[in-house]
């Protein structure tokens, strides 16, 4: 009888696999933690302004970058030398969406400002906003550009490129924020304008150097006189829709949260934003940690496969606790060296040893859901998600308003759903493992061989 092959044999270990993914998200959210924090010593104001753009029309840049991350997959299956043109036309159809979803940004960020108002929010941070996103518009097309040609590097496996490639872009982003910001050199103070602006530039200059460095690895002329398959392109709609219409589910129920605390006031606004920035790190890198669970799991055979996401879960938890350990700890000494204004630092520290657990909680909720879609388990995983939050704004605004807990209500009814949806999703793990389950792909056609 044949010899199974180990757990090492047929897939690298976890931290292993995750390390390109987890330094370019890294820079990712350095990028937006540097921001945040230097909008925080100018002042709690504008870092409301920048918390309302971002909260907004962020997001929907968000649900495109989903829409373009969703072809990694198809890229990876594509990196034999001999599938260039296959990946190259992947590339291009990416290109092409990103400059279609470019436009429907110009228009969203035209939109947004009535929207808010309609909304209720406070009409001079609407009035300071709406330059911040049209800003933040005008360099979206050169961040999704970047994203496809990141996504390529990646999947044909050049990720050390596109790290080294944000790192210099976070050094870039530090010099023009310390410069646009607070002013100096002539240059007038500009506060949130100033860093959606930075933001745009370093944008725009990390996409023409990963599209340079793409093209010198590929060298496509003549790739496109190769037959292109007609699946992989419904493959790459189908699997940016489903990713898009995920995020954009996800992110249109959280910008309810957003509105809630722009109800509040500023500095309980300035502060819900801030924690969560302060988060990010964590989330991304759970979120990498999540991507490299998935391969993992894809690799084993069809009996190792739970056992092995339970592992890389608990692997998860315990990369986590730190951070957990350090909001629930010592929330005031975070806050304070965040931010010197003390009335958004308290704020802050009342918020994050709650938002320490929610962190834990949904790290492991994200590893879940990767490892499930792995499993082609995608649409109940998908289901939990979307319901989890759609119970969300309803109970934050009985907890927030009716309740009077404020911004401390948002929160709580944040950990309550997460809580919900992590037992949710190992209740779903635990069928798969004990066989009780056959689940079929929300879409067959994008399931690879």
């Amino acid at each position: 009888m044949t010899r199974a092959p180990t757990d090492a044999a047929i897939a690298p270990s976890l931290l292993r696999l995750a390390a390109p993914m987890l330094v370019s998200r890294a820079g990712l959210a350095a990028m937006v933690l540097v921001d945040a924090v230097m909008l925080a010593r100018f002042g709690a104001r504008e870092l409301a302004v920048a918390t309302l753009a971002e909260g907004s029309f962020g997001r929907l840049s968000e649900v495109f970058g989903a829409f373009i991350l969703s072809a990694l997959v198809l890229v990876a299956a594509a990196r034999p030398p001999a599938e260039r043109a296959r990946r190259l036309a992947i590339w291009r159809r990416a290109m092409a969406c990103a400059a279609a979803m470019a436009g429907l940004g110009l228009a969203a960020a035209w939109l947004a400002p009535a929207l808010l108002l309609a909304g209720g929010q406070e009409a001079g941070l609407v009035a300071a906003a709406a330059p911040v996103m049209l800003v933040a518009a005008l360099g979206l097309p050169a961040g999704l550009v970047a994203l496809a040609c990141a996504v390529h590097l990646e999947g044909i496996g050049r990720p050390g490129l596109v790290a080294v490639s944000m790192l210099l872009a976070n050094l870039v982003n530090l010099a023009l924020n310390a410069l646009l910001i607070a002013g100096g050199w002539g240059v007038p103070a500009l506060g949130a304008l100033g860093s959606a602006l930075a933001t745009a530039l370093v944008r725009l200059a990390l996409a023409i150097a990963l599209v340079l460095t793409l093209l010198r690895i590929e060298r496509p002329d003549g790739a496109g006189a190769e037959p292109i398959p007609h699946r992989d392109r419904a493959r790459q709609i189908g699997l940016g829709l489903s990713a898009a219409g995920a995020a954009g589910t996800l992110h249109l129920l959280g910008l309810w949260l957003t509105i809630f605390a722009g109800w509040l006031g500023p500095v309980p606004l300035a502060a819900y934003a801030s924690c969560w920035i302060l988060s990010l790190p964590a989330l991304l890198l759970a979120a990498g940690i999540g991507d490299a669970a998935a391969i993992r799991v894809a690799a084993a055979s069809a009996e190792a496969r739970p056992a092995r996401l339970r592992r890389d879960l608990v692997t998860l938890a315990l990369m986590l606790s730190p951070v957990t350990l350090l909001w629930l700890l010592a929330p005031g000494e975070v806050a304070r060296a965040y931010a010197p204004d003390p009335g958004l630092a308290g704020a802050m520290a009342a918020l994050l040893p709650v938002i320490g657990l929610v962190l834990m909680l949904d790290g492991l909720s994200l590893a879940a859901s990767a490892g499930l879609r792995a499993l082609h388990d995608i649409a109940v995983p998908t289901a939990i998600q979307i319901a989890s939050m759609a119970a969300t704004p309803p109970l934050a605004a009985m907890l927030a308003f009716s309740q009077g807990l404020g911004a401390g209500g948002l929160v709580g009814a944040i950990l309550l759903t997460s809580a919900a949806r992590l037992a949710l999703l190992l209740m779903r793990i635990a069928a798969r493992h004990a066989g009780t389950l056959r689940p079929r792909a929300l879409l067959p056609s994008t399931d690879l061989p």
